[in-house]
């Protein structure tokens, strides 16, 4: 069977989330014996690139010709679109699809994000720091319109542009796949359409082949991580200052270190906060290539977002030992944290709440180590021979149907 990966960015196991999964299914297909070929829009400046069986770069204004071109000369069966960006869905989905009908290829469109996600602005302050920055004015004037909007206000004026957006992926696949059953009815929503058999889920891959051993469990230092991007839209990460003030605040907890990792468009403005807030016991790594040694000393992560697709380093964070703490701010997050068992979910912004039980998880180190054992053992759901499966079943019944 052949494979192509359809993204906008060439892939590279350094990368964001989507491409680190992409590099880490196509790897397992490959070790099965299935080819798999990558076609992308915007070269890699990563060190690594992935290995597959076959490349192609899209060039802009050539999109249909070239993936008509690749298809047919490697005789693909199924085009999974890995896509992102809107800019990038508009061009290519509706090419790939059009190639494809009355073929052999089936294409299996992607949602990677949560619905309605786009209608999230960023807060005030970071976008007029960025502005201030001469950083992409429209965009961020557009993040201010979008957080000073209420919600239904913003879903009446722009009912046929949020339509489109979810109908494009809709009408150009075979298959659309989701990260969480929970996402489905919004999507459905948001996109005027119903629910039904072209609509399916899998949940992301764990990133990592290895888990950390139970014995170490107890060898863990007293420190809370954050790996994430440095961008105060979707990460929120003033509100992980916020919790780790009030942490300082209490005076009991001086042997903890925050320690967060990850570059970004807000790392700068981050600091000024952390200074300016004058918070103790704080460090910021930046973004580095090897974050194995974080997950490996941490005790509890950290999550603020105001929106997640999935939540891959919540994963990541069960499978190497350490216990994580995030606001319900997303559906899918209760596919992986069982509050109270191998994580804390706590009520959307309760801030106070949020270091309450951060706090819990510091002084109570038994059930600390429980529930980050209850991780290592619930997050080998998301293994990805398990995730794998999942896809070929999936490839099975496309092929099948043909």
């Amino acid at each position: 069977m052949n494979i192509l990966f359809l993204t906008e960015n060439e892939i590279s196991p350094l990368q964001g989330g989507t491409e680190r999964i992409t590099h880490t299914l196509a790897q397992e297909f490959m070790e099965r014996g299935l080819n798999c070929f990558s076609a992308w829009c915007i070269p890699c400046t990563m060190p690594v690139v992935s290995n597959f069986s076959g490349k192609q770069r899209i060039e802009e204004g050539k999109e249909e010709t070239a993936l008509n071109s690749f298809i047919k000369k490697n005789e693909i069966d199924i085009v999974i679109c890995n896509l992102v960006n809107i800019k990038y869905k508009r061009i290519l989905l509706p090419a790939v699809y059009r190639v494809t009908r009355n073929t052999a290829t089936s294409v299996v469109a992607c949602y990677h994000a949560m619905p309605g996600e786009e209608l999230i602005g960023n807060t005030l302050r970071s976008s007029l720091y960025r502005i201030s920055r001469g950083r992409n004015i429209t965009e961020n004037l557009k993040d201010v319109l979008l957080s000073l909007t209420p919600d239904l206000l913003l879903k009446t004026l722009f009912r046929k542009y949020i339509r489109d957006r979810y109908r494009l992926m809709y009408d150009n696949c075979d298959k659309l796949v989701l990260l969480s059953d929970s996402f489905h009815d919004e999507f459905a929503t948001l996109g005027e359409i119903e629910t039904d058999d072209k609509f399916c889920t899998i949940h992301n891959a764990l990133s990592f082949d290895t888990f950390l051993k139970p014995e170490d469990i107890g060898k863990k230092e007293k420190t809370v991580m954050m790996l994430s991007r440095m961008d105060e839209k979707s990460k929120r990460i003033t509100l992980a200052l916020r919790v780790w003030k009030k942490v300082n605040l209490s005076g009991n907890h001086e042997e903890w270190k925050l320690v967060l990792v990850g570059g970004g468009a807000d790392l700068d403005w981050f600091k000024k906060i952390a200074k300016r807030m004058r918070l103790r016991n704080i460090s910021f790594k930046g973004r580095q290539e090897e974050i194995m040694p974080y997950y490996k000393n941490a005790s509890i992560f950290m999550l603020t977002s105001a929106y997640e697709g999935w939540g891959i380093t919540l994963t990541e964070a069960q499978q190497n030992g350490v216990v994580p703490i995030a606001f319900n701010t997303y559906a899918s997050l209760r596919d992986i944290i069982d509050d109270g068992k191998n994580g804390i979910i706590v009520q959307r912004d309760d801030i106070r709440a949020f270091a309450d039980r951060l706090m819990w998880l510091m002084d109570h180190k038994t059930r600390r180590e429980e529930m980050a054992r209850a991780g290592l053992e619930s997050s080998q759901r998301f293994q990805t021979p398990v995730i794998a499966d999942k896809w070929i079943d999936l490839f099975k019944s496309l092929t099948q149907s043909l």
